[in-house]
């Protein structure tokens, strides 16, 4: 187990995963007072099945931080794509959720529909709550996690546990921020080389929304893809409107391409650009479609469009 946990290249602790194990099977406990607990649960008769279980989970939860150490097929990526996700968002409240949601699929106690569900209402809860309105939890999330998370394994019916999926992504929906608040926020979302602290999140942002979007069924890498500024970093002396840089980092003026479009894009003016973007199999909003001119307007409508679709579509639940 210790070997297991310590060999991830995720950052991960023998500590954490013990403590989140136990929050995902039994009564809730602080880190501090989790030794005790331990010490009075495993005895004698018990303590092998004890090892058995922590070495099995140990597995899973290196896989749920380090997705890449396990084989997922083709059906499973939409469920290893929230797993990358939550990781970017360094969530931690849900962990001993995760962790139980994970071991009943490996032991064949839950379908993959419901798993996706599930995994996809914490994901998308924790974009608009985490890694956009940055919202404080007291521990009363993390309180309902470890609940939610005790229930589902002590269950052995079916609709029992679909009862307790079910009341959790209430739960989360209860606890949305509202549309006003995520609207702010999403747009002070940049990414620039002035402003590169977002760019794994902006990454996320733009291939989630490309990915709803793109109705060709064609499957696309989108981790090999790049950020391109519409409005360029550095424009040349022929650009007549001089935008701000804060307008050009905004998720307004921002477009995943791969890197031989991303090259033949260079720092050409709008017009060429959207030539160029239209000849690809890039998603394009209407916005960008209809604008002849690109500029600290179009960014800034662009950028409350795109949070309009990313609030009532994209990561809705």
């Amino acid at each position: 187990m210790v070997r297991l946990i310590e060999a991830s290249s995720a950052d991960i602790s023998v500590d954490n995963f013990l403590h989140h194990f136990w929050l995902s099977k039994h009564e809730y406990t602080t880190v501090k007072k989790l030794f005790k607990a331990l010490k009075g649960y495993v005895k004698k008769i018990n303590a092998k099945d004890f090892l058995d279980e922590i070495n099995e989970d140990a597995r899973t939860y290196r896989e749920i931080h380090e997705t890449s150490y396990r084989q997922w097929t083709i059906q499973e990526q939409s469920m290893r794509q929230s797993l990358d996700a939550l990781n970017i968002f360094r969530v931690r409240q849900d962990l001993p959720m995760i962790l139980s949601i994970m071991r009943e699929y490996r032991e064949d106690h839950l379908k993959k529909k419901h798993v996706e569900r599930i995994l996809e209402a914490i994901e998308n809860f924790h974009f608009l709550f985490t890694a956009i309105t940055s919202q404080r939890s007291s521990g009363g999330i993390s309180l309902m996690y470890a609940m939610h998370a005790r229930q589902l394994s002590s269950t052995t019916k079916p609709e029992e546990k679909l009862r307790v999926i079910n009341e959790l992504i209430q739960k989360l929906r209860d606890k949305k921020p509202s549309y006003q608040e995520f609207e702010a926020n999403f747009l002070e979302k940049f990414y620039s080389r002035r402003f590169p602290k977002d760019k794994r999140l902006i990454q996320y942002i733009l291939a989630k929304l490309y990915r709803y979007n793109n109705k060709s069924g064609i499957p696309i890498d989108y981790l090999r893809m790049t950020i391109e500024h519409l409005a360029p970093e550095n424009p040349t002396s022929a650009s007549s409107n001089h935008i701000p840089d804060e307008t050009v980092a905004q998720i307004g003026n921002l477009i995943l391409v791969d890197d031989e479009l991303n090259k033949k894009l260079a720092n050409k003016q709008f017009v060429e650009k959207k030539t160029l973007l239209l000849g690809s199999s890039v998603w394009l909003d209407p916005i960008v479609k209809k604008a002849s001119i690109w500029g600290k307007y179009e960014i800034e409508e662009r950028s409350r469009n795109l949070a309009k679709l990313a609030f009532e579509k994209v990561w809705a639940f």
